[in-house]
């Protein structure tokens, strides 16, 4: 693993210019007229999938840093200055998230620490685009089609919504494991989105690669 001086500036100024791109999104977004859900989901789904395509041309280390600075940053100004924080991100809050930490720091360290966990790219890549696509997915089907919950926040609807995007995200983006890894992947991704234990962003990522990185070896 390369250390952080020995990376060429130019990269690290590169590097620093997408993470302030990817931020001024998450602003942008948070100002757009429309519902919270909506623009949560948008969200999610767009800074997952951007941060994959970012990670083509990071350095691992460089990576870490700017995650770390990201979800540092985040629990800071969270913390210590709440109300620059609702000034920025107050459109994609939801009403707890005024005291609990946001989805969004734990997005940022579920990321984290799948890579800090998982060697492969290939399959960090797989579990990211998972936590970007299947999981709002489960949100958005489980609002639209009524059907028995399992808990307070997922339903069968939503479970399945989950389940079918991941096996799609696993079929695109591992083509090459067995059949039953894909489908291990995405039933390990649908019960980190199902179970209250912790934050889905969190489990998610982590639990999906895992599960993948074990049944690969």
């Amino acid at each position: 693993m390369n250390s952080l001086s020995s990376i060429d500036p130019e990269l690290l100024g590169r590097a620093g210019m997408l993470l302030v791109l990817v931020v001024a999104f998450q602003v942008l977004i948070a100002k757009v007229d429309v519902a919270r859900e909506t623009k949560r989901r948008l969200q999610h789904a767009l800074t997952g999938h951007a941060l994959v395509q970012i990670s083509h041309v990071l350095p691992r280390m460089v990576a870490l840093t700017l995650l770390f600075l990201g979800s540092g940053g985040m629990y800071i100004l969270h913390q210590y200055f709440p109300s620059h924080f609702h000034q920025a991100f107050g459109g994609l809050l939801r009403p707890n998230e005024s005291i609990q930490l946001p989805g969004a720091f734990w997005f940022l360290t579920g990321i984290t620490m799948t890579i800090l966990l998982i060697e492969d790219w290939d399959i960090i890549r797989y579990a990211v685009e998972c936590l970007a696509l299947a999981d709002p997915m489960a949100s958005f089907v489980g609002s639209k089609i009524p059907s028995f919950s399992i808990n307070s926040g997922s339903s069968i609807s939503g479970c399945l919504a989950c389940f079918g995007t991941a096996w799609i995200v696993g079929i695109w983006m591992l083509p090459n494991i067995p059949f039953h890894v894909q489908l291990a992947g995405a039933l390990a991704c649908t019960i980190a989105e199902a179970t209250t234990f912790g934050n889905d962003n969190l489990n998610i990522p982590i639990l999906t690669a895992l599960t993948v990185q074990y049944l690969t070896k």
